[in-house]
Protein backbone atom coordinates (compact mmCIF):
# COMPACT_ATOMS: atom_id res chain seq x y z
CA UNK A 1 0.00 0.00 0.00
CA UNK A 2 1.77 3.28 -1.12
CA UNK A 3 1.30 6.44 0.82
CA UNK A 4 3.01 9.55 1.01
CA UNK A 5 4.34 8.82 3.96
CA UNK A 6 6.41 6.03 2.59
CA UNK A 7 7.24 7.88 -0.63
CA UNK A 8 8.65 10.79 1.69
CA UNK A 9 10.56 8.11 3.61
CA UNK A 10 12.02 6.79 0.55
CA UNK A 11 13.12 9.72 -0.34
CA UNK A 12 14.77 10.59 2.74
CA UNK A 13 16.62 7.24 2.79
CA UNK A 14 17.86 7.72 -1.02
CA UNK A 15 19.74 11.19 0.38
CA UNK A 16 21.58 9.06 3.25
CA UNK A 17 19.07 10.21 6.17
CA UNK A 18 16.62 8.26 8.32
CA UNK A 19 13.47 6.71 7.49
CA UNK A 20 10.26 9.15 8.44
CA UNK A 21 6.89 7.63 9.99
CA UNK A 22 4.74 10.73 9.66
CA UNK A 23 4.29 13.67 8.22
CA UNK A 24 2.83 15.77 11.28
CA UNK A 25 4.85 17.07 14.15
CA UNK A 26 8.29 16.15 12.56
CA UNK A 27 11.18 18.59 11.88
CA UNK A 28 10.33 21.49 9.62
CA UNK A 29 12.52 19.37 6.73
CA UNK A 30 9.81 16.65 6.77
CA UNK A 31 7.06 19.31 6.52
CA UNK A 32 9.30 20.84 3.35
CA UNK A 33 9.28 17.80 1.78
CA UNK A 34 5.76 17.03 2.03
CA UNK A 35 4.98 20.16 0.28
CA UNK A 36 7.08 18.92 -2.63
CA UNK A 37 5.24 16.02 -2.88
CA UNK A 38 2.23 17.84 -3.25
CA UNK A 39 3.97 20.06 -6.23
CA UNK A 40 5.44 17.35 -8.43
CA UNK A 41 2.83 14.68 -7.85
CA UNK A 42 0.39 16.69 -10.56
CA UNK A 43 3.19 17.54 -12.33
CA UNK A 44 5.03 14.29 -12.92
CA UNK A 45 1.24 13.01 -13.83
CA UNK A 46 1.06 16.05 -16.43
CA UNK A 47 4.10 14.84 -17.93
CA UNK A 48 2.92 11.86 -19.92
CA UNK A 49 0.11 10.08 -20.96
CA UNK A 50 0.56 7.67 -18.21
CA UNK A 51 -2.03 4.85 -18.68
CA UNK A 52 -3.04 4.21 -15.08
CA UNK A 53 -3.94 7.88 -14.66
CA UNK A 54 -5.91 8.21 -17.69
CA UNK A 55 -10.17 8.50 -17.91
CA UNK A 56 -12.59 8.32 -20.54
CA UNK A 57 -16.15 10.53 -19.90
CA UNK A 58 -18.87 11.16 -21.95
CA UNK A 59 -20.18 14.67 -21.13
CA UNK A 60 -23.48 16.06 -21.92
CA UNK A 61 -24.31 19.88 -23.15
CA UNK A 62 -25.22 22.41 -20.68
CA UNK A 63 -27.93 23.85 -21.32
CA UNK A 64 -26.55 27.54 -21.44
CA UNK A 65 -26.26 29.28 -24.21
CA UNK A 66 -22.79 29.76 -25.41
CA UNK A 67 -20.94 33.21 -25.04
CA UNK A 68 -20.09 33.56 -28.67
CA UNK A 69 -22.31 32.77 -31.92
CA UNK A 70 -19.39 30.56 -32.86
CA UNK A 71 -20.39 27.09 -30.73
CA UNK A 72 -23.65 25.38 -30.31
CA UNK A 73 -22.79 23.39 -27.44
CA UNK A 74 -21.21 24.16 -24.37
CA UNK A 75 -19.74 21.13 -21.73
CA UNK A 76 -18.62 20.86 -18.67
CA UNK A 77 -15.08 19.66 -17.87
CA UNK A 78 -14.81 17.02 -15.07
CA UNK A 79 -13.68 18.16 -11.78
CA UNK A 80 -10.82 15.99 -11.29
CA UNK A 81 -9.50 16.85 -15.02
CA UNK A 82 -6.03 17.17 -14.73
CA UNK A 83 -4.82 17.44 -18.51
CA UNK A 84 -7.41 17.33 -21.81
CA UNK A 85 -5.73 14.80 -24.08
CA UNK A 86 -8.67 14.46 -26.68
CA UNK A 87 -12.45 13.94 -27.89
CA UNK A 88 -13.85 11.35 -29.51
CA UNK A 89 -14.87 11.62 -32.73
CA UNK A 90 -11.58 12.93 -33.42
CA UNK A 91 -12.24 15.18 -36.08
CA UNK A 92 -14.32 17.52 -34.09
CA UNK A 93 -13.46 21.42 -34.06
CA UNK A 94 -13.71 22.33 -30.65
CA UNK A 95 -12.02 24.98 -28.23
CA UNK A 96 -11.38 24.82 -24.62
CA UNK A 97 -11.68 28.02 -21.88
CA UNK A 98 -11.53 27.47 -18.21
CA UNK A 99 -13.40 24.37 -17.77
CA UNK A 100 -15.83 24.44 -20.31
CA UNK A 101 -15.47 22.84 -23.99
CA UNK A 102 -17.09 24.60 -26.64
CA UNK A 103 -17.87 22.73 -30.10
CA UNK A 104 -20.59 22.69 -32.82
CA UNK A 105 -20.53 19.01 -33.14
CA UNK A 106 -23.18 16.14 -31.67
CA UNK A 107 -25.10 15.97 -28.41
CA UNK A 108 -22.72 14.40 -27.13
CA UNK A 109 -19.26 14.36 -26.36
CA UNK A 110 -16.47 11.59 -24.95
CA UNK A 111 -12.63 12.94 -23.73
CA UNK A 112 -10.03 11.46 -22.83
CA UNK A 113 -7.93 13.07 -19.82
CA UNK A 114 -5.64 12.55 -17.13
CA UNK A 115 -6.56 12.83 -13.37
CA UNK A 116 -4.27 12.13 -10.41
CA UNK A 117 -5.29 8.66 -9.23
CA UNK A 118 -5.05 7.74 -5.76
CA UNK A 119 -1.82 6.64 -4.52
CA UNK A 120 -2.89 3.18 -3.92
CA UNK A 121 -3.28 2.39 -7.79
CA UNK A 122 0.47 3.70 -8.60
CA UNK A 123 2.52 0.94 -10.19
CA UNK A 124 6.04 0.30 -8.89
CA UNK A 125 7.53 2.06 -11.56
CA UNK A 126 5.84 4.85 -11.09
CA UNK A 127 5.94 4.97 -7.32
CA UNK A 128 9.56 4.30 -7.59
CA UNK A 129 9.77 7.11 -9.83
CA UNK A 130 8.05 9.39 -7.65
CA UNK A 131 10.37 8.69 -5.18
CA UNK A 132 13.10 9.25 -7.12
CA UNK A 133 12.25 12.62 -8.11
CA UNK A 134 11.28 13.42 -4.50
CA UNK A 135 14.81 13.20 -3.80
CA UNK A 136 16.28 14.73 -6.64
CA UNK A 137 14.05 17.91 -5.38
CA UNK A 138 14.42 17.89 -2.01
CA UNK A 139 18.16 16.67 -2.12
CA UNK A 140 19.67 20.68 -1.93
CA UNK A 141 16.69 21.39 0.99
CA UNK A 142 18.00 18.10 2.97
CA UNK A 143 21.70 17.70 2.21
CA UNK A 144 22.59 21.03 0.86
CA UNK A 145 24.67 18.87 -1.33
CA UNK A 146 24.84 20.08 -5.22
CA UNK A 147 26.66 17.26 -5.86
CA UNK A 148 24.50 14.52 -4.65
CA UNK A 149 21.15 16.87 -5.79
CA UNK A 150 22.74 16.22 -9.62
CA UNK A 151 23.49 12.88 -9.34
CA UNK A 152 19.86 12.25 -8.66
CA UNK A 153 18.48 14.62 -11.09
CA UNK A 154 20.14 12.66 -13.61
CA UNK A 155 19.22 9.06 -12.06
CA UNK A 156 14.99 10.58 -12.14
CA UNK A 157 15.63 11.51 -15.79
CA UNK A 158 17.06 8.28 -16.50
CA UNK A 159 13.68 6.44 -14.66
CA UNK A 160 11.87 8.62 -16.30
CA UNK A 161 12.25 7.01 -19.63
CA UNK A 162 12.12 3.92 -18.48
CA UNK A 163 8.80 4.33 -16.75
CA UNK A 164 7.38 6.01 -19.86
CA UNK A 165 8.74 3.43 -22.01
CA UNK A 166 6.96 0.57 -19.04
CA UNK A 167 3.90 2.57 -19.24
CA UNK A 168 3.10 2.53 -22.79
CA UNK A 169 3.46 -1.01 -23.06
CA UNK A 170 0.19 -1.14 -20.95
CA UNK A 171 -1.63 -1.00 -23.93
CA UNK A 172 -1.45 -2.61 -27.93
CA UNK A 173 -0.39 -0.44 -30.25
CA UNK A 174 -3.03 1.36 -32.70
CA UNK A 175 -3.58 -1.21 -35.92
CA UNK A 176 -2.88 0.01 -39.05
CA UNK A 177 -6.31 0.61 -41.44
CA UNK A 178 -5.60 -0.37 -44.93
CA UNK A 179 -7.25 1.90 -47.70
CA UNK A 180 -8.35 0.40 -50.88
CA UNK A 181 -5.47 2.35 -52.82
CA UNK A 182 -2.48 0.45 -51.05
CA UNK A 183 -4.86 -3.16 -51.02
CA UNK A 184 -4.91 -2.69 -54.94
CA UNK A 185 -0.70 -1.54 -55.03
CA UNK A 186 0.69 -4.18 -52.66
CA UNK A 187 -2.14 -6.49 -52.48
CA UNK A 188 -3.25 -6.82 -49.02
Amino acid sequence: MTSKVEIISGAFVLLGKSPINSIGNGPPIVDGVSKLFDLIYPTLISMHNWRFAMNLATLSPLTVIPPMDRWQHVYLLPADLLRLFGTYPETINYVRYENYIYTNAFPTLTIEYSFLPDLNKWPIYFKNLMTIYLAAEAAMLVTEDGTIAEYWSQKGLAYLANSRSMDSQQQPSSSIIRDSILSRKYGY
